[in-house]
């Protein structure tokens, strides 16, 4: 059984959910437990906790900023 930690808190859809996707597609697990004042809470396995936060700071889209850097609202999550 996974200890789950605390992944992201502060970050809505369609961000959210595109990092869900990301994580997904990595193999990374992942669910939704609860809202902070802010968000839904993201969790992952504290044994993947430093995979997910990598993603965080890629160059997803290829024009310098990280995953971190861009706006929950961005267009670019619509795509």
């Amino acid at each position: 059984m996974a200890n789950w930690t605390t992944f992201t808190r502060r970050t809505e859809d369609p961000k959210l959910a595109f990092i869900e996707s990301l994580l997904t597609q990595r193999g990374i697990p992942h669910r939704r437990n609860g809202e902070s004042w802010h968000a839904p809470i993201l969790e992952v396995p504290e044994s993947h906790i430093h995979l997910a936060w990598g993603l965080l700071s890629e160059d997803v889209f290829g024009d310098g900023q990280t995953l971190d850097d861009i706006d929950d609202d961005d267009p670019i999550f619509n795509d």
